[in-house]
């Protein structure tokens, strides 16, 4: 494969994922980022291997979760940073319902590596609310998400492979593929929730989800699991633990609400009376779908424009998996997931 010079317009997970793959692959990459994020920087990073309720694994798990240990553990290395945390997710079931579930699924061979054996112990755990009793996820972890970010903006711009800038369309003439006199083979659009603020791709149903956490610090809370039900508790050391996360649909605003701040200790709630005190509040913005589908693909007029979007609640999970696949679909001509390919959303703007 010759090497190619691919732009990429935005370096949170999905541009930083996508360079990182096709160095592997051999490419030449520039980032253009204003070093601002209000969504991977401010992401949990949890990564959750089940759907609760009915029991079922996340979409494509295996894979995902495969590649993304692999990714982050090798990201480690290069950046010189402990990104990678892996922690029990101790889910307080809601419903006998939920418990039935879970005990038809934890001796399912598919499910065995995520699923503990409920125990005595799980019935009988006392630290948190446990009317239906209580089960311990296996392979669950959370990446240190504002880490990432910086780490990977410094590692790129050290390298000459990040310009610290908006992108600013007046230099940029997408028939040549040019960027302040600068001609790329590809060009990627990674800009997550700013989409359809962009000039490219504004036909795509890519919604602006607000999400709010808060820190709290309590010497009652459990420190050796990440407890789970209305909400999850992410124990961060020293006593803090992040509570998450709320969901406010087409909200892009950045401003931290007392209304999203009693919705989460009223969740906090449900898992136990706990004492503590809130130490800060954070605002993200996910860039979502209503499929809960990424999207991926080539631009439909614009020859070698290609879009990766749309992560949402999963991408740390997600995003080194579809970094690898949307590479193969450019240079290789693999075709995409029809679940991820923005061919999708085309064949209805076709209709």
């Amino acid at each position: 494969m010759d090497s190619e010079h691919i732009l990429i317009i935005g370096a949170g997970l999905a541009g930083t994922c996508l360079a990182h793959q096709l160095i592997a692959n051999g490419h030449r990459i520039q980032l253009v980022d204003r070093g601002i994020n209000h969504s991977t920087a401010i992401a949990a990073g949890m990564v959750n291997p089940m759907v609760f309720r009915r029991m079922n694994k996340s979409w494509r798990l295996d894979e995902f979760m495969t590649d993304a240990r692999n990714y982050y553990l090798h990201l480690e290395q290069l950046l010189e940073h402990k990104l990678f945390h892996p922690i029990i997710i101790r889910r307080m079931l809601s419903s006998e319902q939920e418990r039935n579930y879970w005990l038809e699924r934890q001796n399912v061979q598919e499910f065995k590596a995520y699923l503990s054996e409920i125990s005595p112990e799980d019935e009988t755990y006392s630290l948190a609310n446990n009317q239906f009793g209580s089960g311990r996820l296996k392979s669950s972890f959370w990446v240190d998400a504002k880490s990432y970010y910086e780490k990977n903006t410094a590692y790129f711009h050290k390298k000459g492979l990040l310009l610290k800038e908006d992108f600013d369309c007046t230099y940029f003439d997408e028939n040549q593929l040019t960027y302040k006199g600068i001609t790329y083979s590809k060009v990627v659009f990674c800009v997550g929730y700013q989409q359809m603020n962009a000039p490219f791709f504004q036909e795509l149903p890519i919604q602006q989800t607000k999400g709010q956490t808060i820190r709290v610090r309590s010497q009652e809370i459990p420190e050796n699991e990440s407890l789970n039900r209305k909400c999850f508790v992410l124990p961060m050391g020293d006593q803090v633990f992040r509570i998450g996360a709320t969901y406010e649909w087409d909200n892009p605003d950045l401003n931290p609400t007392e209304e999203a701040k009693q919705e989460l200790m009223e969740h906090l709630r449900v898992l136990g009376n706990f004492t503590y005190d809130v130490i800060d509040q954070q605002v993200g913005v996910r860039p979502t779908v209503l499929d809960r589908r990424p999207i991926l693909g080539a631009h439909r007029t614009i020859k070698n424009m290609y879009l990766f979007n749309g992560l949402g609640t999963k991408g740390y999970l997600m995003a080194p998996t579809l970094a690898r696949e949307l590479t193969d679909f450019m240079f290789e001509g693999k075709p995409l997931d029809k679940e991820i390919s923005i061919q999708r959303f085309y064949q209805k703007l076709d209709l």
